[in-house]
């Protein structure tokens, strides 16, 4: 792509009147996916300078700033702690080092692409998106708007847990797109399942039916997996739609087999 002027705003206020001022204005991420593009932009909008690079543990929720690169997320202490590493695993089968070092949350979870490990780990935990102006959603609320926003998405926070995880891509390579992913989660405590699965080809979505019935008291796990077939796939150049839900049948089993014991 290219770019007719490069900014390096001095607030959000500045960023958001850019945003605001012509649809070919955008937020610069770690830039990977704008680079990929071939839509040109009037102006490319960095955040660097707004301090937006943290990673803070909040009490009962863990901040993440929106231009924090996804290799410090993986490498994060504090990333590891939340539902026994399960983000950092899923973060950690994102193409190689070199692009992780790039690439950045805010960017991976605005885009709402839907080969996403990292938008398929975050449902499965009570995660919000602070944007500026409006404020905090739900990442489930933004996930079914449609289009992108253009307010500015500062911070991803994600609320502390220590359940039991399990997250699973499967690929025809290790630096392919998914073909599936799934992750899900399972409170000890209270019993409480969420199952989430990706890259159907669509943004990840929760497993609304399975997650009901599992948290009405479903304890038949294959059961629980065939309900699989209320969610939607489709057909990509890697994979054909039936075969997305197969796979996801099988590993949403054997995920909740592993999280159950």
């Amino acid at each position: 792509m290219k770019a007719n002027s490069y900014v390096k705003v001095e607030s959000l206020e500045e960023a958001y009147e850019l945003v605001k001022k012509s649809p070919f204005n955008k937020v610069l991420g770690g830039g990977l996916w704008l680079k990929k593009g071939n839509v040109n932009a009037d102006a490319l909008i960095d955040l660097s300078k707004l301090g937006l690079d943290k990673i803070e543990d909040k009490g009962e929720y863990v901040e993440v700033g929106a231009l924090v690169t996804q290799r410090a997320f993986e490498k994060s202490e504090i990333i590891k702690s939340i539902g026994h590493g399960l983000l950092s695993e899923a973060v950690s089968h994102i193409m190689g080092p070199a692009f992780r070092e790039c690439a950045t949350i805010g960017g991976s979870v605005a885009g709402k692409f839907g080969f996403s490990d990292l938008l398929t780990a975050l449902l499965v935990f009570k995660t919000t998106l602070v944007f500026y102006p409006s404020g905090e959603k739900s990442l489930e609320e933004y996930l079914k708007e449609v289009g992108q926003t253009k307010e500015i998405l500062t911070h991803v926070r994600i609320k502390k847990c220590m359940a039991k995880t399990y997250f699973k891509k499967v690929a025809i390579t290790a630096l392919d797109y998914p073909i599936i992913n799934v992750a899900i989660k399972r409170c000890p405590k209270s019993g409480h399942y969420a199952v989430a699965v990706g890259s159907r080809a669509g943004v990840s979505e929760l497993a609304y039916k399975v997650n009901e019935y599992l948290n009405n008291g479903g304890t038949d796990f294959e059961k629980a997996a065939g309900l699989i077939e209320d969610m939607k796939f489709a057909d990509s150049l890697s994979a054909k739609a039936d075969y997305r839900k197969h796979l996801a049948k099988v590993y949403v089993k054997r995920g909740l087999e592993e999280v159950s014991k």
